[in-house]
């Protein structure tokens, strides 16, 4: 048997190898090991004032883009659309910046902003009763108006779909042969029920040929809810001459209803039209799909398409008076 002393003897040998370790660990291995923590901290220092300074020399480059853009947008946008009537309609939690630049761009190129359109977060709603009131809604002032409206496809934005191919004919002219009367008796309907709200502009009483659907400027909205806008964009599409969607560069990512809408590609997108540069991305596009170029993605992300300006028509491009410098707005 073995005697108790031998596991005495053996505890206090195991004490002493970790006593030993730890003295020589926090001795003789210390310099080392302090060298090459001090030289990685170093390294990553560096690393960290390099990109520092490349982020600098960035934001200096975008915000002078942005200054040239602004000084020089009443030159690029002239004569883009001249005489076209746009209408602008924005969904829940769109960006305040994109509207107002959008509209004072699209009237630098000559157009006429009818009116502004926000859908409710009730519109974007997909709950079977919602779905179905949206549904029996859009049949009652399609019948009330006196078009034909054909049922949507069964899925969960059904009911969107039909109130968006109503809302559609109210808002522009190639849609349908609506009166004044018939256009707002829909918005009214629509609005009474608590799914729009008309911000401005007199839409009903002048109806549009082109459209622009501003996004939510939340990064990603849920998929339902980017289904249901790209079923807004793809009836205003039938409805008018063009139709692009566009919103704010914090939209850009992978869950984004714009990023979803670039793979379906069926209307053009801007993902930046909260700076200048953006904006007039925006008209550019209305002017390329007007000219019968196919829809295409446009703005700050990758897979955007280069952006060569548009011709203006010609009579509508204002002289140019060398004496008299142009004015940033």
């Amino acid at each position: 048997m073995i005697d108790f002393r031998y596991h005495l003897v053996s505890i206090i040998a195991v004490f002493l190898a970790l006593a030993v370790g730890l003295a020589v660990g926090s001795t003789a291995l210390t310099g080392t090991a302090e060298q090459a923590l001090t030289a990685a901290q170093h390294r990553l220092t560096g690393q960290n004032h390099s990109l520092t300074k490349q982020n600098s020399a960035l934001q200096q480059q975008v915000q002078g883009d942005q200054a040239f853009a602004e000084a020089n947008s009443a030159r690029l946008l002239a004569g883009l659309l001249p005489g076209e009537r746009v209408v602008i309609v924005a969904a829940p939690g769109a960006d305040s910046a994109v509207t107002n630049g959008l509209t004072t761009a699209l009237r630098q190129a000559g157009a006429t902003v009818t009116g502004q359109v926000s859908l409710t977060s009730a519109f974007t709603t997909t709950s079977g009763q919602n779905e179905a009131k949206l549904s029996q809604l859009a049949t009652n002032l399609a019948m009330t108006a006196g078009i034909a409206l054909t049922a949507a496809p069964a899925g969960p934005v059904s009911g969107q779909q039909e109130a968006a191919r109503v809302l559609a004919a109210s808002l522009l002219a190639s849609g349908s042969a609506l009166t004044s009367t018939g256009s707002a008796g829909i918005l009214s309907g629509l609005s009474s029920g608590g799914f729009i709200s008309v911000d401005s502009g007199s839409p009903a009483n002048a109806p549009a040929d082109l459209a622009v659907l501003i996004t939510p400027a939340d990064p990603a909205p849920q998929q339902s809810e980017s289904q249901v806008l790209m079923a807004v964009a793809s009836e205003l599409k039938s409805a008018g001459s063009a139709t692009v969607m566009a919103g704010a560069v914090r939209s850009i990512g992978s869950g984004s209803v714009i990023s979803a809408e670039n793979s379906a590609g069926n209307v053009s997108t801007v993902d930046n039209a909260d700076t200048e540069i953006g904006q007039i991305l925006v008209v550019q596009a209305l002017k390329f799909l007007l000219d019968g170029k196919a829809p295409a993605a446009y703005g700050a992300q990758p897979a955007a398409a280069p952006s060569p300006g548009p011709t203006p028509s010609a009579a509508s491009v204002p002289k140019a008076n060398s004496s008299s410098p142009v004015k940033a707005h």
